[in-house]
């Protein structure tokens, strides 16, 4: 269901691409922006975590362990599991249970996954704690360590494929003498935010294999190597999901299978390049071929003599000349550093290291499990101090109930590294990095009475993520009722920093920074697509340095009529497109905001108005009493109902067309506050705010500086020490500004 409310939220959603916020449109203002230094002043420290010998602990374990041991420190188990079995039959067989219960690991690597927790491994009135033990790392591996030493040169009919200048670079390995298999490494399975592989027969439903060099994930050897190649002349673009976007999206498609792939050409130099390739059975390609936020990858199907190409899988919302693409998979191509192919049929490996260290971390990821999994009937349980790595799953599922994972580290996960849904549960200083999608699902609570999920992620170190969906992914994507994001550090990433929806969300003290490098519609933190996402706060985040080249993004996004959202206090330092990004939306308040260097400053639009009034480019989402808007208000209003009326915004909202000028009238963008932000940029303006939000709220006392004017103003602004003197012209002109505490955002 969530997966589908993105699609649905993004395919309506061109408001940049339609209102002449592209690509192109900002490059005018790319010329004018130019980053100032970053910000200083910020509580961004590590914690380390003070490891140290358990004594007294209940069970130990050891890799040098033996599971028919008692246990002990002087007789430890061998593996996890068989502690866990342990901890079972004391917390069964106890009288009297005791308050808690702590398995001390050793250090070592435990080639372990599916470690499963429910109502067994714990109770209410007993806690049990898994941690580590000592000096050194406790690694919960779901890979196969590959020896460097069994690496060999390529020669024979293989070296003649490669190219001259990495033929004697390409190492080989036989993975079947590792025992491995084609279940190990799998099929390839389609990549991408917006892919369709779920609509055809006999699709991959795992993830496949990847290769780990170092902790670093490698990349399938693929064409261009660090570009893209233009999508040419479309002649079929496919059976897609908007075959006229963004025309009325063709709801049947949801029910068909096996879809037509589109067709389109390639330049002379490419369809040479492509035919030179002896094997491409399994060849792939991943770009964004029609929309530049819309990434999915697809299977060729075919190679064809009017040099063009079919793809096997339709993009949702067909090919466009002009899109962009890289093939992969292909091994010929293995032509770089960090590239390698597998040889599906023969089990064979082919690898490019980055370098030939015989003391090198060469990692094949291959358990197709979680590594952890707390279920939704487990309770107190705390993972302390842990390395999970290595799984083509999640690598951590908390799904219980006042559950801690703290100091932990989590990395090389295929899809998100930790996901806490549950109630009560805690993430605490852990890094998670060099995950395929999400770094942190975060969820929980319930609409119905009213709950609170009261799930926290705070302290952590979350960066290196989206490395495989590269679109609507974030460094935490927080949904549900009544849960917290605070003190993280979340940087380098493709896409968002903190996605979220539901309601009564706080994400505060946050530091987020060069995120949102691979696209321009999109926010550092975003949200959107609804009326029913009442009471949700942002504040007290800093947000500098996102976007990269010609990407553009955001700081802080409300997309497509958002309301009942709270931003105050953020900082948000150099940012390329908009510091704030407003899309239509009611009951939004954007109050006491520092933004320093912004290429667009603040917009806020009035598209369900313009759309419903003056037929604008909103107006198929408006105009009609079936209309998404208006399906959208009925469905706020159901949920507002089902909840005691809390949120009086959406009680007021109606679709009455004969009060079409009443604040209530669900288009009109009423009952916002704009007001006492700060915003110092080279254009000295506030931004873009439509005259009927003015009519319909509140914009005002918002004040505006030059950044020649303002470096006075601040205590070092060479150094990127933004905080505003006592005494300077800033503190004087803006007495209303409520002094934004940068000693307390970021990490602690």
């Amino acid at each position: 269901m969530k997966k589908k409310i993105i699609i649905s939220a993004v395919s309506v959603g061109l408001a940049l691409a339609v209102i002449g916020a592209s690509v192109g449109t900002y490059m005018s203002y790319i010329n004018k922006y130019e980053p100032i230094a970053s910000p200083t002043a910020l509580a961004y420290t590590k914690s380390d975590r003070q490891k140290a010998l358990v004594k007294n602990a209940d069970f130990y374990v050891s890799v040098n362990g033996d599971d028919n041991g008692d246990g002990t420190l002087e007789k430890p188990f061998q593996t996890i599991k068989r502690a866990q079995q342990a901890v079972r039959e004391a917390i069964a067989n106890s009288e009297e249970n005791k308050a808690s219960l702590t398995v001390a690991i050793m250090a070592g690597t435990y080639y372990e996954t599916g470690i499963a927790f429910d109502e067994r491994d714990s109770s209410k009135s007993t806690s049990v704690t898994y941690t580590s033990y000592g000096d050194g790392e406790v690694i919960l591996c779901g890979g196969k360590i590959l020896t460097p030493a069994d690496f060999s040169s390529v020669n024979g009919e293989t070296a003649k494929r490669l190219s001259s200048q990495a033929a004697d670079k390409v190492k080989m390995l036989d993975l079947k003498k590792y025992g491995l298999t084609k279940s190990d490494y799998g099929k390839i399975k389609a990549t991408g935010g917006f892919n369709t592989e779920e609509y055809y027969d006999n699709a991959a439903t795992e993830n496949p294999c990847e290769l780990f060099f170092n902790d670093k994930r490698m990349t399938i050897a693929r064409y261009p190597n660090d570009s893209y190649i233009t999508v040419g002349k479309v002649s079929d673009i496919g059976d897609c999901y908007e075959p006229n976007a963004p025309a009325p999206v063709d709801e049947s498609w949801l029910e068909r299978r096996n879809q037509r792939g589109g067709t389109f050409a390639l330049d002379e130099d490419t369809y040479s390049r492509v035919k030179s390739w002896q094997n491409t059975n399994d060849l792939w390609a991943f770009g964004y071929f029609y929309w530049d936020w819309a990434d999915m990858s697809t299977p060729i199907k075919s190679i064809n003599d009017d040099k063009t190409i079919t793809t096997e899988y339709c993009s949702k919302y067909g090919f466009k000349e002009g899109g962009y693409y890289y093939f992969f998979n292909v091994l010929e191509e293995l032509d770089a550093p960090g590239e390698y192919y597998i040889d599906r049929d023969s089990g064979i490996l082919y690898f490019y290291p980055p370098d030939e260290n015989e003391n090198s971390k060469i990692m094949l990821s291959t358990s197709n499990e979680n590594i952890i999994s707390i279920t939704e009937k487990a309770s107190n349980i705390t993972v302390d101090g842990l390395t999970l790595q290595g799984t083509r799953a999640d690598a951590l599922n908390v799904a219980g109930e006042n559950c801690k994972i703290v100091n932990c580290t989590v990395k090389n996960a295929a899809d998100c590294g930790i996901n806490v849904s549950g109630k009560n549960n805690l993430v605490e200083n852990c890094e998670v990095a060099f995950i395929g999608k999400d770094a942190v699902v975060l969820s929980g609570g319930s609409a119905e009475g009213f709950v609170y999920g009261s799930n926290t992620v705070t302290n952590n170190s979350l960066h290196d993520y989206g490395e495989i969906q590269k679109t609507y992914i974030a460094g935490v994507n927080l949904s549900g009722i009544g849960n917290v994001v605070s003190h993280n550090e979340i940087y380098n990433a493709p896409h968002m920093g903190v996605y979220y929806t539901g309601n009564e969300n706080v994400v505060e003290y946050n530091y987020i920074h060069d995120v949102v490098l691979q696209s321009s519609d999109a926010g550092a933190i975003y949200t959107g697509y609804s009326y029913s996402t009442y009471g949700n706060v942002v504040r007290y985040n800093c947000i500098s340095n996102i976007g990269s080249g010609t990407f553009t993004p955001s700081g802080i996004y409300f997309y497509d009529n958002s309301s009942g959202q709270t931003a105050y206090g953020n900082v948000l330092i150099n940012i390329p497109g908009y510091a704030f990004l407003v899309g239509g939306g009611r009951d939004n308040m954007i109050e006491n905001n520092l933004v320093i260097n912004a290429g667009k400053q603040i917009l806020y639009d009035d598209r369900a108005y313009d759309g419903y009034h003056n037929d604008g480019w909103y107006a198929k989402n408006c105009k009609t009493p079936d209309s998404r808007l208006w399906q959208l208000m009925n469905e706020a209003k159901e949920f507002n109902a089902s909840i005691g009326n809390k949120y009086d915004g959406i009680e007021r909202m109606h679709q009455d067309y004969e009060r079409e000028e009443d604040e209530g009238f669900a288009v009109n963008p009423s009952g916002s506050s704009v007001q006492n932000n700060i915003i110092i940029s080279k254009q000295n303006k506030v931004g873009e705010i439509a005259k009927t939000v003015k009519k319909y709220s509140v914009v005002e006392n918002n004040q505006t500086f030059t950044l020649n004017g303002a470096k006075s103003s601040f205590e070092d602004y060479e150094n990127g020490d933004y905080r505003i003197k006592a005494d300077s012209k800033i503190s004087k002109e803006c007495s209303d500004f409520k002094e934004i505490p940068f000693n307390e955002i970021g990490r602690k």
